[in-house]
């Protein structure tokens, strides 16, 4: 008979592609790669469906929605799927699938039910969360200490009783060699979806108010959106048009990025960010605000700058400074690699996301064997 505790389901039904969709990708294709069955449900159609499945991994599309509770059709073909796959653990992405697959997988007999939580913003706080947080979960996993304190803060009765284990998003080194040692130059880039929280428009804002006194700096940015004409607009009515390189969604980032001297975030708010690891691999050094989810990634004058949130004057200055001082930022470059390696990459991820499952999963689970590992 099947061991079916080393069955993990994974789920993440957001149909955009986001940090929650590459650590649920990362974590499937990872945890095949160590001998346990994982299985994504995904939406249909969804950007991880997809990308999951060109890389052969096992997928289960489903529709499910924040309304599938008044769906019994969907409920019925969730709850066969779960009482006759038997998995060990699901980990769900998100409160509405809490509500909808935590539910149905708890009243199915799933071992362990788990959450894992990508942003440092509580679910709403109320009843019924503080319902299924105590009833239906036996486990909290976070991408950070500040999305730990966040559901400290809201939920403390129920975090005391599951402390949430803090795991890092991890990156694979080896996607994100160091590129050959070269002059720096004043090349910026940023790299997103071009929507509002991603704050590419205090980027242009910032920009204009550095090339007055680096005129040679330039822009480059990797992502689009529905706030890109508007940036355009922004870009040109503040006279950097040429300056300002919209390049949308390219196949290679980690080479474009390679291409940059600087890597700049300029999010209103992040969950993690990984680009900011990704950049570090590459020996770049990183300035971004001083939201929470960098504080814990860059440290302050060793591998990067962090100003305080949406100041664009201070933007623009720290990154006037940084231009200034080529060798500061070859060394904060050099410092961010080992940071990176010591402290982000996917086999640690993997490793404490392994721990999580047989130290906290289901009685008589065996670690996976470490030969040939």
């Amino acid at each position: 008979m099947r061991n079916t505790a080393r069955r993990v389901l994974l789920v993440n039904l957001s149909r955009d592609w986001g940090g929650g969709e590459v650590w649920h990708f990362n974590a499937a294709h990872g945890l095949r790669g160590r001998g346990w069955e994982p299985l994504l449900l995904v939406f249909p159609g969804s950007a991880l469906a997809q990308r999951a499945q060109a890389a052969g991994l096992e997928t289960w599309a489903l529709p499910v929605r924040s309304t599938s509770l008044l769906h019994p059709g969907h409920l019925l073909t969730l709850w066969r799927r779960l009482r006759r796959w038997r998995p060990g653990t699901v980990i769900l992405n998100a409160s509405h699938e809490l509500k909808v697959v935590g539910l149905l997988a708890r009243l199915a007999g799933v071992p362990r039910v788990l959450l894992r939580r990508g942003i440092p913003v509580a679910p709403r706080v109320g009843a019924v969360n503080r319902w299924y947080l105590r009833h239906v979960l036996h486990g909290v996993l976070v991408n950070s200490r500040a999305t730990a304190q966040a559901l400290e803060a809201a939920f403390p009765d129920e975090m005391r009783r599951l402390p949430p284990r803090v795991i890092y998003n991890g990156v694979d080194p080896a996607a994100w060699p160091a590129p050959p040692p070269r002059a720096p130059g004043a090349h910026l880039m940023a790299v997103g979806r071009l929507e509002r929280e991603k704050g590419m428009d205090l980027l242009l804002d910032a920009l204009a108010l550095l090339r007055r006194s680096r005129p040679r700096t330039r822009l480059t940015l990797l992502g689009d959106g529905s706030q890109r004409a508007a940036l355009v607009q922004q870009a040109a009515a503040l006279g950097i048009a040429d300056a300002v390189d919209f390049a949308g969604h390219v196949p290679d980032v980690a080479a474009r990025l390679a291409e940059a001297d600087v890597l700049v975030l300029p999010s209103r708010w992040e969950g993690f960010g990984y680009v900011m690891v990704e950049a570090m691999l590459l020996e770049r050094p990183v300035v971004a605000f001083d939201i929470t989810a960098t504080r814990e990634v860059v440290v302050p004058e060793e591998t990067g700058l962090l100003v305080p949130p949406e100041d664009v004057t201070a933007l623009a200055e720290a990154l006037a400074a940084l231009l200034a001082a080529p060798d500061r930022m070859i060394m904060m470059g050099q410092a961010g690699r080992r940071r990176a390696l010591a402290q982000f990459t996917l086999e640690a991820m993997l490793d404490q996301l392994e721990q999580a499952l047989v130290l906290d999963g289901p009685t008589g689970m065996a670690p996976t064997p470490q030969a040939g590992r």
